[in-house]
């Protein structure tokens, strides 16, 4: 039996654990340890049985000022790796989890200090994350937020700043240092778990078989109660975070469409209508997405991913950068449609009569993209992840 430290460092919500809970349940299965190290431990309550193994909080940066993000550089600088100082703490923090989890490999999902630390204690890496998390083999790393360009020679200045630091950390380990900076999130085995149609950068440095496809398992959820009504079902995933969540609703309320949504969080319903439904549970995707006609979500990967494979167009509202750029991909594949590029305010009402229609043009991408993938299991990307780490353990 060996030992695994499942990683998570960065990212908001939830979706990088729900990607690393079926791998460890898989590990668990065939007699690994299992421990965790983990951005966000309260949130992990509701999502991880206490039997699959013991949690960790993630070490974090604090004091340290966020700056603009152009490249995954400046995202490294804002978790505490523009300063050796602060990075040898933060690594040197990891490493006692490595020590005191005893593992033999870590899995790690947006976890780059997480593999900087396996790569100064000798101990091997398993990376996986969708296409934000894993950027391209390029140097420097790429601009990904070029809708507001950085200023000329940003992207080398800070990615050279940023492998100095690496470099330092490594060498006070008596570790090999890094050519480039993007070598960092190549450790000793890497699933890139997207499709071309959903990587962030769009393709640029990819080759087509590093594609192992998005992780879109379905999670236990609640089973889906429809409202009354006539016509095309929809389906919403949305949060109140989200300035065009009342809109969106108030939309789908007076379309008539029989709308079912989970909206988390304490409060009244923004919307009330006989033909909306609002749950403050996750439901059971299983059954709820094959009678939907619309997916309108934020354009996390893992929610798109799951209604593109059914042939399901989605209307996107994203909310960050990694989200924006997932939809601003589906919109150039004609699947879907991103909120965000709309005039403003969003014109939902037409924007929904035209995605549910079955013979319009995004429910035609949208099919024609699920045919694409139709091979695709989200099974065998989880036995992927289960031989990698595997593979490492000799």
């Amino acid at each position: 039996m060996a030992r695994v430290l499942m990683a998570w460092e960065l990212g908001a919500h939830l979706g990088h654990l729900t990607r690393l809970r079926p791998v460890a349940a898989a590990l668990k299965a065939r007699g690994h340890g299992i421990s965790f190290a983990l951005r966000d431990v309260m949130g992990a309550r509701a999502l991880l049985p206490p039997e699959l193994g013991r949690v960790y909080q993630a070490p974090l940066a604090i004091n340290v000022t966020p700056q603009p993000a152009w490249t995954m550089a400046d995202v490294l600088v804002s978790c505490g790796h523009g300063d050796a100082s602060h990075l040898a703490g933060l690594v040197a923090a990891w490493q006692s989890l490595i020590d005191a989890s005893g593992c033999d490999v870590v899995i790690a999902d947006h976890a780059p200090t997480a593999l900087l630390a396996a790569r100064a204690a000798r101990v091997p890496a398993v990376h996986i994350g969708h296409g934000f998390s894993v950027p391209p083999r390029l140097s420097p790393l790429p601009v990904f937020r070029d809708w507001a360009p950085p200023p000329p020679a940003h992207a080398a200045d800070v990615d050279a700043q940023v492998l100095r630091q690496v470099n330092t950390v490594l060498a006070d380990a008596g570790a090999a240092p890094l050519d480039h900076l993007c070598d960092l999130f190549y450790p000793e085995r890497t699933l890139l778990c997207t499709w071309p149609e959903l990587d962030h950068y769009g393709g640029l440095g990819r080759g087509e078989g590093e594609y192992a496809g998005p992780d879109c398992e379905y999670a236990p959820g609640a089973e889906p109660a429809w409202p009354t009504g006539t016509g095309p079902h929809v389906l919403a995933y949305l949060r109140r975070s989200h300035p065009g969540h009342a809109d969106v609703l108030q939309a789908l309320a007076a379309s008539g469409l029989p709308t079912l949504c989970y909206l988390p969080g304490e409060g009244d319903a923004p919307v009330h209508a006989p033909t909306l439904h609002i749950s403050r549970h996750p439901l059971d995707l299983r059954l709820a997405l094959p009678r939907s006609s619309l997916m309108v979500c934020h354009a996390g990967q893992a929610t798109v991913a799951q209604a593109l494979r059914l042939g399901i167009p989605v209307l996107m509202l994203p909310e960050h950068a990694e989200q924006h750029l997932i939809a601003r991909q589906v919109e150039r594949s004609g699947a879907g449609v991103n909120a965000a590029l709309q005039p403003q305010p969003a014109p939902y009402a037409s924007l929904i009569a035209a995605m549910v229609r079955q013979d319009g043009p995004h429910a035609q991408a949208a099919r024609a993209l699920a045919q694409r993938h139709a091979a695709f299991d989200p099974a065998a990307l989880t036995g992927r992840i289960v031989e990698a780490a595997e593979s490492l353990l000799t």
